[in-house]
């Protein structure tokens, strides 16, 4: 009995550092010059996954942000990334679109008038692990960044403008070595 409850535990354990390992993916943004100018996480959560952006470096301003099917990000048009990731069907662009959206849509990003950003958001229906809403499914996703601000409902991107920055997202890759801008940010928010 004693080796049961032994055997239980270990199993427990070792489910939690894999779940733990599974919970939480770091990828690097980088502008159209290729430069690292911040870092985006992406974590388990109730309601899906949330992604957190801390960034410095882009125009002051709203931006849209999204999800791409493509974990491609060819500089400087980052066109490479293909369109909004979408598991849904015939969905639309846009969160005030009537028809519904993409899995890959979100509120705007903004950016401060010192040229930084913090930002939060829950992507419902996807998740970090196998399966249906899988980010890391057909090789991965990107984050892109966009010039302007997305209006919510045009197609096929929200007017938005041209793609500023972008983020690989591969299920295994770690991020890139060196100093991070996003770090600066994040340490910034912690200290207030």
């Amino acid at each position: 009995m004693r080796k049961l409850f032994l055997g239980i535990g270990c199993f427990l354990i070792l489910s939690a550092c894999q779940a733990d390992a599974e919970s939480i993916y770091e990828a690097d943004i980088k502008n159209q010059d290729l430069d690292i100018i911040g870092k985006a996480k992406f974590q388990t959560d109730p309601g899906g996954v949330k992604l957190t952006v801390n960034l410095e470096g882009l125009e002051p301003g709203f931006h849209g942000i999204h999800l791409h099917e493509f974990p491609k990000c060819e500089a400087p048009t980052f066109e490479s990334a293909g369109n909004h990731w979408s598991n849904q069907g015939e969905k639309k662009h846009g969160l005030m679109h009537p028809e519904g959206h993409h899995i890959g849509d979100m509120t705007n990003l903004e950016v401060k008038p010192d040229g930084t950003a913090t930002y939060e958001y829950v992507i419902k229906d996807a998740t970090l692990q196998d399966g249906k809403g899988s980010i890391f499914k057909d090789d991965g996703k990107a984050l892109v960044i966009h010039s302007g601000q997305d209006d919510g409902v045009s197609q096929p991107a929200g007017d938005s403008g041209d793609r500023v920055a972008c983020a690989e997202i591969i299920k295994g890759q770690k991020r890139s070595e060196g100093q991070n801008p996003g770090d600066q940010v994040e340490k910034k928010e912690e200290e207030k």
